[in-house]
């Protein structure tokens, strides 16, 4: 099963973080509703304050749309919304459209991985626009984007990267090419949605431990096992671990349970 998006493409032009656009959006969307249905609706509605035509369908289509409705997520847009509605935790509300933005975007998953937690562990306290350039130039010898990007796309796609950082509250503003970085550690909960929605996503108990969505929150292998043991002693779930392999069997058994444990 394939969670993300691994390329790079400049769709992160169109959407960056939008959270409270996201918000308002599952506050309008129903069930078995598309994208474009969805636009039309926002459309008649005017429940987004954009300034364009074009400005409305990028944030609706290619930023919500393409985050929570699109297979494999979109079965999970329900509890999705439900979790981001009546959650009483900015951070978690957060922490989960970043989750959906990490697997929509390969260049910001990669920024994560690659730059973010990278700096932090070496006692960095800034990111520089060379650096996602570099990391740009790297996506192109693997074969991660389409084409290669002119100089004036890749200094854009830099901009939205950083930007994309500080509507996640994970960067302050860039100011001459630096941003500084704020230490960010995940909520608790998150992690907890993120198990159960790879686990309902039809991953098996050891793919859920190895999956790369666990990096992008600044977490290893041990880490995660770590907290599948919290979340044990707090009885969501039973972790049987040998080192090698491991079972998992888990407490709430459908979405729907989970989200009132979330909320």
């Amino acid at each position: 099963m394939k969670t993300r998006r691994s390329h790079y493409s400049t769709s992160l032009a169109q959407s960056q973080g939008i959270i409270q656009e996201c918000l308002t959006l599952f506050e309008l969307w129903e069930e078995g509703q598309t994208a474009n249905m969805l636009l039309e609706s926002a459309r008649q509605l005017g429940s987004l304050q954009t300034d364009s035509e074009r400005r409305l369908r990028n944030i609706v289509t290619e930023g919500f749309g393409s985050r929570f409705l699109r297979p494999p997520h979109l079965e999970a847009a329900p509890e999705v919304r439900r979790v981001l509605l009546h959650s009483q935790s900015p951070k978690l509300i957060r922490e989960i459209i970043l989750l959906y933005a990490l697997r929509q975007h390969g260049i910001f998953f990669d920024f994560m991985t690659e730059l973010y937690w990278t700096t932090i562990r070496s006692a960095g306290n800034q990111i520089l626009s060379e650096d996602v350039d570099s990391l740009i130039d790297k996506g192109v010898i693997e074969g991660k984007l389409a084409r290669k990007w002119s100089p004036s796309v890749v200094e854009r796609v830099v901009s939205y990267v950083l930007g994309m950082g500080r509507d996640f509250e994970l960067l302050s503003p860039s100011r001459r090419g630096r941003a500084d970085i704020h230490s960010w550690h995940p909520h608790e909960n998150t992690l907890l949605y993120l198990a159960y929605d790879l686990h309902f996503l039809g991953l098996s108990d050891d793919q859920v431990i190895n999956a790369e969505e666990w990096t992008a929150f600044g977490l290893s292998r041990p880490d995660v096992i770590l907290y599948l043991q919290r979340f044990e002693s707090e009885s969501h779930l039973v972790l049987q671990d040998s080192g090698s392999l491991c079972r998992i069997e888990w407490s709430h058994h459908t979405r729907n349970a989970l989200t009132h444990v979330l909320i």
